[in-house]
C-alpha cells in the first residue's frame, strides 16, 4: 500500500468517524438521511434504495418500514411486488433540517480555517468527485 493511499484512508476513517458522531444528534439514522436524500429526487423502489446505499432489499425494508411509520415516507404497493417509495412533505421537511443541522456542523468546523485552507478543500472537492462519484444532490 502506497503511502498516499495509507494516508488518504487515515483522513477518510477520521473524517467518517466524526461525521457519525455529529449525526448522533440529528433526528434521523444515517440509513433513512441517505435515503431521504434519495428520494428528494424522486421516487424509487426498495431494491433501488438498497442498491444505491449497498444492502440488502430486507434491510432497507425494514428502514423504509420505521420512515412510513413516523410519515416521512409513503409506498405504492408492496415492495415484492416492484412498489415504489415516495418522500412525504414531512419527509421533505426532515431532510432539509438535518440537511441544515449538518451544514452548520461542518461551518463550525471550517470557522478555524483559513482563506488559503478554503481554497485547497474546494480544490480537492472535483478529487472526492473523481474516487467517489458525483454528490448526492439533496
Amino acid at each position: 500500500m502506497g503511502e498516499l493511499t495509507d494516508e488518504t484512508r487515515k483522513r477518510l476513517l477520521r473524517i467518517s468517524q466524526a461525521v457519525r458522531r455529529d449525526a448522533a444528534a440529528l433526528p434521523v439514522t444515517t440509513a433513512q438521511g441517505a435515503v431521504l436524500s434519495l428520494l428528494r429526487a424522486g421516487p424509487m423502489g426498495v431494491g433501488e434504495l438498497a442498491r444505491a446505499e449497498g444492502v440488502q432489499p430486507p434491510t432497507m425494508t425494514q428502514v423504509i418500514n420505521r420512515m412510513e411509520a413516523a410519515g416521512w415516507v409513503t409506498r405504492s404497493g408492496p415492495a415484492r411486488k416492484g412498489g415504489t417509495v415516495q418522500i412525504t412533505d414531512l419527509g421533505r421537511g426532515i431532510a432539509a433540517d438535518v440537511r441544515d443541522s449538518r451544514n452548520r456542523l461542518l461551518d463550525e468546523r471550517m470557522a478555524e480555517l483559513t482563506p488559503q485552507d478554503r481554497e485547497a478543500l474546494l480544490a480537492a472537492l472535483p478529487v472526492f468527485d473523481k474516487m467517489f462519484g458525483a454528490p448526492v444532490a439533496d
